[in-house]
């Protein structure tokens, strides 16, 4: 019988876990391995952070645990060997999306960096993050409308300011961020799923790629 290394273990690993935990992973350049679980007190959720070598051996461990609900939504290893993790706290009934990162040996580094929509009644779920070469980072995900959902899209810098946010709209059904990638000059394409109108595409979905520049313009839509 093989004998596989504790990391690839950890990488074949069904999602979700039993007893309502979830798993989200990452590797670096260097082979090392990040595991990011949402776990349950009981009362609320929590997030629990490992990072591991390239044959399974822990390198450190840290809790995020504010005394309400924060889930882990999504998480990148940047090239220093440190990770950012998105996540959904719930605030008085809304979802607020929060970035927190962690420096190479486990050191809490930036966090917290809160993005508050100008309309209390929106809900913000990040679903999927991407870092550039230059070390910014990028975050899709969907916000909740009134009676809509929209496919959002925000750059941060490296120590986790907002540089901007994008949301693509087709004005009268949801849309549904699916997917995220930047290139070496920095343009991000966002992966949409767009509902089609109720008349000749009732009940139909239309994937596209919406792509920005590095200043947040949108370029195209295919």
């Amino acid at each position: 019988m093989r004998a596989w290394p504790a990391a690839v273990l950890l990488t074949l690993l069904a999602a979700p876990l039993p007893a309502g935990e979830s798993q989200l992973s990452a590797s670096d350049q260097n082979g090392n391995f990040y595991s990011v679980l949402n776990l349950f007190t009981g009362d609320h959720e929590y997030i629990n952070i490992r990072k591991l070598n390239p044959g399974g051996g822990n390198l450190w461990t840290q809790l995020r645990d504010p005394g309400v609900d924060q889930r882990a939504a999504a998480i990148v290893a940047d090239s220093a060997g440190g990770v950012m993790v998105a996540s959904v706290m719930r605030d008085r009934g809304r979802h607020v999306m929060v970035l927190f990162h962690y420096t190479a040996d486990g050191q809490y580094d930036w966090g917290d960096r809160v993005f508050l929509d100008n309309d209390a009644n929106n809900d913000n779920n990040p679903t999927t993050a991407v870092t550039d070469r230059d070390g910014n980072y990028y975050v899709a995900g969907n916000c909740r409308k009134g009676a809509r959902t929209v496919a959002r899209l925000w750059r941060y810098d490296s120590r986790g300011n907002l540089v901007w946010w994008r949301e693509y709209d087709n004005n009268f059904n949801n849309t549904y961020a699916r997917g995220l990638q930047v290139d070496l000059s920095g343009n991000a394409y966002l992966s949409v799923e767009s509902v089609q109108s109720q008349t000749s595409y009732s009940g139909q979905y239309n994937l596209l790629t919406v792509t920005f520049d590095t200043n947040g313009n949108q370029v195209s839509v295919r």
